[in-house]
């Protein structure tokens, strides 16, 4: 019977030593400034103040950094860019035009696009200690 559960719960919570008052409203905290706070018996203040001290990253400033040489497209890295991004074009051409590859050639296609990125991702410069930015290139690419 649905009643007796009801009861049951009811019997239970009765039991329990629950403290449900709810405090009165809290009081509102008055924050000073430290220079007008007055002797040791003030309450200590523990909303720091944001206007105080500066920001550590206000002192930091843009500084330009020259281009390094431009990298002229060699043999292979154009190779590695078409097989980046032909093979999927490949399949997105055939799938709107409702043509059915073999799985054999999306599986190929799949391995030569993950084969080219992880050329180009190889062929990326990589800067040393000596670089005032290292090893963080920013938008370097």
């Amino acid at each position: 019977m649905p009643g007796d559960d009801r009861d049951e719960f009811d019997a239970i919570v009765e039991r329990l030593d629950l403290d449900l008052s709810f405090p009165d409203d809290a009081p509102a905290r008055e924050t000073r400034h430290p220079s007008e706070r007055g002797g040791a018996d003030d309450e200590l203040d523990l909303e720091p103040d944001l206007d105080d001290e500066p920001d550590a990253h206000d002192d930091q400033f843009y500084r330009r950094v020259d281009q390094g040489p431009v990298r002229l497209p060699t043999g292979r890295r154009a190779l590695g860019l078409l097989a980046v991004t032909l093979p999927p074009l490949l399949l997105v051409v055939c799938t709107l035009g409702g043509i059915w590859l073999p799985r054999s050639l999306v599986i190929g296609c799949g391995l030569i696009f993950v084969a080219g990125a992880i050329f180009l991702i190889s062929q990326l410069p990589e800067h040393g200690p000596s670089r005032p930015d290292w090893p963080d290139d920013g938008a370097a690419l």
